[in-house]
């Protein structure tokens, strides 16, 4: 069946083309355009940190060709970036008088500002290499660090090269100037450096100066993680990553073809490494673009909304023994989590914390919390995920501190990655029985990304889910499996053959004309297995309904005999991020909600947990999100039968946008 996917690389294109189309919309507001050009940036500097490698390197005329098909887009997205940002950004800030000096000349009154912070500020940041072109010598670019490439005509009239960093690890990479009346400015420290290069070089004259960037190939891989220190060999792998191979050279495509070859010969690219920019790169920056008339110009504030049972005066823990409790991130405050850990630290009757963490913020309050616990006596035993790409240096200093405050560490496992995001907390009851407080979630335990990402959180202390939690942690302490769970879905177990045992269910109930129906809403679908039975379920005649944020390797169609299956994705101002799996079981439907994508990682490579609903108020909320996101007619995108986006043409219908109708759907559930 390989002739129903795509490459995976050139479907998580199309996702971030769909962040382009975000901020081309001129019906979201300036500073929420300019927010999903640097998404778009930050985006596509990982995809060529961990995606591209292995096609530079394993020369066939299969890689060849998607390499040639991937650049070819990345070509594509970054005209049109740099068409939205030229023809549409710039104009608009114009028109709310912000001018950004980028190529144009600055104005008088602010020559002397910009002088001052350049001698002052800017001037003890910069390093100048030479380039000595004829002498052999290694010269290294850090990854994603901007430079310029410098090129100077001395008196005798001979071209020496040299480049300079632009300290944009050091500094705010835009600078507000001085208002002149009602007009505001604003300039990169890069335009700074330019207008100031007489300073850096006095004795030679300046040809041209060209923005360069270059990125490293940031994966690794452990030989044999089952023996010696896996955490010193993490650590070794860290550092050499920052030597990585060159995956992408971006250069300002103004650039001359001498300087371009001196570029080549100096940093040692091959051709297919090197690609054409713009006159600025890291784009990302744009996060923090100044916005000289706040409140203006900006999206709408959408501060968290009460979840009311928790808003008694009685504990968290006599909340959950009451009922199960579920929670809808962001829409709904992230700080009932906090409180459910901070507590769970100074509750007298609580004994234990069991924690997994993946990615944790840079100033967690809830590891701050699990310090506090242990220092009150409490027994806390944390899983800590070090092997979370980009995010090992912070989950390593967590875990010292946490250790240093006597808590039980347990690092990653040879093999595996723990992504599961669940906690467990034991007390004792007034009869000295132990009780067990669970929280399951679909995201991480991260505040930080718990206000832009739409995710579920579920606390209970029902026994089925507590004898199922255990198992888990048993694994992780031991590395030895007691049995399967019953109840929740845990890949490392039985993930991916209940799934498939599911489909399978849809499959025989609709050959029996019973209701059947496969729902799926995940970040990714690549699990060839998976893939293969839902192609087999469409062709049965159930109803195959995804939405998929990132990447899919599966086509719909009717091309493929596969009319059944319809693919969405939503691109909206919080990212898509909780999974659900539905299935409708001959009108007895199963919900899941889970940590675990549909991808090989995910079912095969990693601990993951899917945990059932039952409450009824609980589906049926979860149903409701479905319902909107399917009716969402602005933001939600349909997946064509080639892969490509497509949203829908609005005719006399209302516009429906699946988030804000959330927000105000759970708002007024407060008021009922």
């Amino acid at each position: 069946m390989q002739n129903h996917l795509i490459p995976s690389e050139i479907s998580w294109l199309s996702f971030n083309n769909c962040i382009l189309d975000e901020a081309e919309d001129s019906n979201n507001l300036l500073y929420e355009r300019i927010k999903f050009l640097a998404i778009h940036s930050s985006n596509l500097d990982e995809f060529f940190r961990v995606k591209i490698r292995k096609l530079l390197t394993k020369n066939s005329k299969k890689n060849t060709e998607l390499l040639n098909k991937i650049l070819a887009e990345v070509n594509l997205q970054q005209n049109k970036f740099g068409a939205i940002w030229k023809k549409s950004i710039l104009p608009e800030l114009a028109a709310n008088n912000i001018v950004y000096y980028e190529n144009q000349e600055l104005a008088e009154e602010h020559l002397q500002e910009i002088e001052y912070y350049f001698k002052s500020i800017i001037l003890s940041y910069i390093q100048v290499i030479y380039i000595s072109i004829n002498q052999p010598k290694t010269y290294f670019l850090n990854n994603r660090s901007l430079y310029f490439l410098v090129k100077l005509k001395d008196t005798s009239g001979n071209f020496n090269y040299a480049y300079l960093n632009i300290p944009s690890d050091k500094l705010d990479r835009f600078k507000q100037l001085q208002s002149q009346g009602d007009m505001h400015y604003i300039i990169s420290i890069d335009t700074i450096i330019k207008n100031c290069l007489s300073l850096i070089f006095p004795s030679g004259k300046v040809v041209s100066c060209n923005a360069i960037k270059l990125n490293r190939d940031e994966n690794y891989l452990i030989e044999d993680e089952n023996s010696g220190d896996l955490i010193a060999k993490i650590e070794a792998k860290i550092e050499e990553r920052k030597r990585g191979s060159s995956t992408r050279f971006l250069y300002d495509s103004n650039m001359d073809a001498e300087t371009i070859s001196v570029c080549k010969k100096t940093f040692r690219l091959k051709k297919d490494e090197m690609i054409k920019g713009g006159s600025h790169h890291n784009f990302y920056d744009l996060f923090k673009f100044p916005n000289p008339v706040k409140p203006n110009l900006q999206g709408a504030n959408y501060p968290g909304i009460k979840h009311l049972p928790f808003e008694s005066k009685k504990s968290v823990f006599e909340i959950i023994d009451k009922q199960n409790q579920l929670l809808h991130f962001p829409y709904q405050s992230y700080y009932y989590v906090l409180q459910f850990f901070n507590q769970a630290a100074i509750n007298r009757n609580v004994l234990e914390i069991k924690i997994t963490l993946y990615r944790i913020s840079s100033q967690s309050l809830i590891a701050n919390a699990l310090i506090s616990a242990a220092k009150n006596g409490k027994k806390v035993t944390v899983f800590v995920e070090v092997k979370a790409r980009f995010d090992e240096y912070n989950n390593l200093f967590w875990s010292r501190e946490m250790k240093n405050a006597g808590i039980k560490i347990i690092q990653s496992m040879p093999n595996l990655k723990v992504h599961a995001k669940v906690a467990m907390v034991t007390m004792k009851d007034k009869y000295g029985n132990k009780k067990y407080y669970n929280y399951l979630s679909t995201g991480n335990f991260n505040e930080s990304t718990a206000n832009i990402y739409s995710d579920f959180g579920f606390f209970t202390s029902e026994k089925k889910y507590t004898d199922d939690l255990k198992k888990v942690f048993a694994f992780l302490k031991t590395k030895k499996k007691a049995g399967a769970p019953k109840h929740i879905l845990a890949a490392g177990f039985n993930m991916k053959e209940k799934l498939i045992e599911l489909i399978d269910t849809e499959i025989e109930n609709k050959k029996a004309g019973r209701e059947a129906a496969v729902f799926l809403k995940v970040n990714g679908v690549d699990e060839k297995d998976i893939i293969d039975k839902l192609i087999e379920a469409s062709r049965a005649g159930v109803e195959v309904t995804l939405i998929v944020r990132g990447i899919f390797t599966l086509l719909p169609g009717i091309k493929y005999a596969t009319e059944n299956i319809k693919i969405y994705r939503i691109v909206d101002m919080f990212l898509e991020h909780s999974r659900i799996y539905k299935f409708a079981n001959n009108g007895e439907e199963k919900i899941y909600l889970s940590s675990a994508d549909m991808l090989s990682r995910n079912l095969n490579r990693r601990i993951e947990v899917a945990f059932p609903l039952y409450d009824e108020k609980h589906i049926e909320e979860i149903n409701t999100i479905i319902q909107l996101q399917l009716e969402d007619n602005t933001k939600r995108r349909t997946i064509n039968n080639e892969g490509n986006n497509e949203l829908e043409v609005l005719t006399a219908d209302e516009p429906r946008r699946a988030q804000t109708e959330i927000y105000d759907w759970l708002a007024e559930c407060n008021m009922e």
